[in-house]
């Protein structure tokens, strides 16, 4: 469901209060700070002795105002006027006042030792036209934002930017250019404060408006891995342990980035509407936390008692509204939230195998961090295995802090074929299981997987063409045997770039073999027989392939027919004959029509070796006498089978 709008306090609200601390680098700005500084800090040394209280937020000012006619009211803002609250800065704060709000919240802040927390709140087409509309224009607002940045630079400070932003690109009045608009100024806008060392959190809506997996995709193309984070449930309602349960799957689907809470009004749930929800109490008070979850602080971003607007009988937006912030008060739940109990977790790998589908995840439950959480795997909607999560995982400990022994691994059995494995972590004590996702997969036999595609006729036998691999070993080259008639002929290493093998299988791209193997003359059957590795056996191809290899005369080239020295001609050439290419070749020199010797084609050529995948030692050199003279000279390849010989051509020389 759609989150019930919000509309926020368009006053210059509050102090700053969350905990966002952005002392990510205190010390003055001489350099850009990078990303992987801000996001890598803690949340205790981003936000030191925690978010900042201003004297004079618009809860003391309403004290002050309320005092001598309104004596409730008076102590309820002067209730709320204890706790830290983030400055709001908008179309209402630009030049001096804007250098004054910074300047006094910074130095309050100083000087205390905590971290003042600003929202910024004119993005262009502000809520797309709707009931908060308004904004700069982008020359206008980057300029702003830059003036910002650099006023906090090298000082301890937080930004919430821009609430809404994101979460309100579902609506139907933000078109495609606005949105285009919008990650386009987000992410200038994260990157000039993190270079400025200043921690950023961008829109993250809350967890019932905007899916996690939409969410996250949408602070991608805004930038959210150049800022601190995320902010959720900003001017809303929801409960803290439904919120925190939602950042984390965004979290987790932007790389581990951090989040803050608003905890203003959520102290007794959702009220059925976001303007001035009726029965609404304060949420837990403004702090750091520190819980190895991806949360950094609950904040009061909002500013409670100030009027979201002329709904349930307030104000217009902004005024401070008396009796509601008295409610407020009154239902207040300021300890700390009851913490999401249901398991967390990732399903990380689930890769095809021999046999089955190999998983690889963690999973931990704060109930008991010390037990290891049960793993339960169905594949294909039936229960195939569980296992304890319980395998040693420190980057899980350091993340997390519930300890090392909280990871999974291993093969879950399963027939041959794509299946559709989903892992679920099942919960301890209180709360519920938590599903770690589901991914199609294809499974393999024991057996490898081969195929012969082609066998055709060559010139030194017969090509073969086909792929092999063992599920058992999938980044392994199988080797694979080509037999003739049954016997072994030659073995390849399939180990050849295929990538459409890959497409189909799953199974990596080098897993083809390509070559020629040795035949003599005759109708043949052609099979590939893939080695087997690991459990399983050896597999033939099927189909196999069958060839008929005619009769052939030899195959060789003259590549040089020469006279170097007196009385002598000298030849170099190769020559061999596929009806037996294991043996060297007579080639006949003849002189004027007669033979005047006769040498074997048995030296090294790996060069028709790399061609013709005859073997590599078919090549022939030597010489020949000569009278002194104009000559023709023949060169001929004798055969070894029923081929006849085959000319190799002649060449004219003259002899000295």
């Amino acid at each position: 469901m759609r989150r019930q709008k919000r509309r926020l306090v368009l006053l210059a609200v509050a102090t700053v209060c969350s905990v966002l601390a952005a002392a990510a680098v205190t010390a003055p700005a001489t350099a850009a700070t990078s990303a992987a500084t801000v996001r890598s800090a803690t949340s205790s040394s981003l936000f030191g002795a925690g978010p900042y209280r201003s004297p004079t937020s618009e809860a003391a000012k309403a004290a002050t105002a309320l005092a001598t006619n309104d004596r409730a009211g008076a102590a309820a803002a002067d209730t709320i006027a204890r706790y830290p609250v983030a400055t709001w800065l908008g179309e209402w704060t630009q030049g001096t006042t804007l250098d004054r709000t910074l300047d006094q919240a910074v130095a309050g802040a100083e000087q205390s030792g905590t971290t003042p927390v600003f929202v910024t709140y004119a993005i262009p087409d502000r809520d797309c036209g709707g009931y908060s509309a308004g904004g700069f224009d982008e020359t206008t607002y980057d300029a702003w934002i830059d003036r910002i940045a650099a006023r906090l630079s090298g000082h301890r400070a937080a930004v919430v930017v821009e609430p809404d932003s994101l979460a309100m690109l579902s609506n139907a009045a933000c078109d495609e250019t606005l949105d285009a608009q919008r990650y386009r100024i987000l992410s200038r806008t994260v990157a000039g404060f993190t270079a400025a060392g200043v921690p950023s959190y961008l829109d993250g809506g809350n967890s019932n408006w905007v899916p996690p997996t939409v969410m996250a995709a949408r602070l991608e193309q805004a930038g959210v891995r150049n800022a601190r984070g995320f902010s959720t449930n900003v001017a809303n309602y929801y409960p803290t342990s439904q919120e925190q349960a939602y950042a984390q799957k965004v979290s987790a689907a932007t790389g581990g980035s951090h989040y803050v809470i608003d905890t203003s009004r959520n102290g007794q749930g959702w009220r059925g509407t976001w303007c001035n929800g009726p029965g609404a109490g304060l949420g837990t008070t403004p702090r750091v936390v520190s819980d190895g979850s991806a949360l950094d602080a609950l904040l009061w971003v909002k500013t409670p008692g100030a009027s979201d607007g002329t709904c349930n009988g307030g104000p217009a937006a902004g005024r401070w509204y008396s009796s509601f912030a008295q409610t407020l008060v009154a239902k207040a739940q300021l300890g700390v939230p009851v913490p999401a109990t249901a398991p967390r977790g990732a399903l990380e790998s689930a890769t095809g195998t021999g046999g089955g589908v190999a998983l690889r995840g963690w999973a931990v439950d704060e109930d008991d961090p010390s037990q290891p959480v049960t793993v339960r795997v169905t594949v294909d909607g039936t229960v195939a295995a569980t296992v304890a999560a319980s395998d040693d995982r420190p980057d899980v400990d350091r993340s997390t802090g519930a300890g090392a022994a909280h990871g999974f691994a291993g093969t879950v059995p399963t027939a041959a074929g794509v299946r559709r494995v989903c892992v679920t972590a099942v919960n301890v004590g209180a709360g519920s299981d938590t599903s770690l996702g589901c991914v199609s997969v294809r499974a393999y036999s024991h057996d490898p997987a081969v195929a012969l595609e082609r066998a055709t006729v060559a010139p030194a036998g017969i090509a073969v063409t086909g792929w092999a691999f063992d599920g058992d070993a999938v980044s392994d080259a199988v080797t694979t045997a080509i037999t003739v008639d049954g016997r072994t002929v030659r073995s390849f290493t399939a180990d050849q770039a295929r990538p459409d093998v890959d497409r189909t299988w799953g199974a990596g791209a080098r897993h083809g073999f390509a070559g020629v193997v040795p035949s003599s003359p005759g109708k043949h059957t052609v099979c590939a027989v893939a080695r087997n590795t690991g459990a399983g056996s050896d597999v033939r191809s099927t189909p196999c392939r069958a060839v008929t290899v005619p009769v052939a005369a030899p195959v060789g080239h003259r590549d040089r027919v020469a006279s170097s020295s007196a009385g002598t001609v000298s030849v170099r050439g190769w020559a061999f004959d596929r009806d037996d290419v294991g043996r060297a070749l007579p080639v006949r020199v003849s002189v004027d029509g007669r033979t005047a010797g006769t040498l074997t084609a048995n030296a090294s050529r790996a060069d028709v070796d790399r061609v013709h995948a005859a073997g590599p030692r078919h090549g022939f050199t030597g010489s020949v006498s000569a009278r002194r003279g104009q000559h023709r000279v023949c060169l001929t390849a004798v055969g070894v089978g029923r081929g006849g010989d085959t000319a190799l051509g002649c060449t004219a020389v003259s002899v000295r």
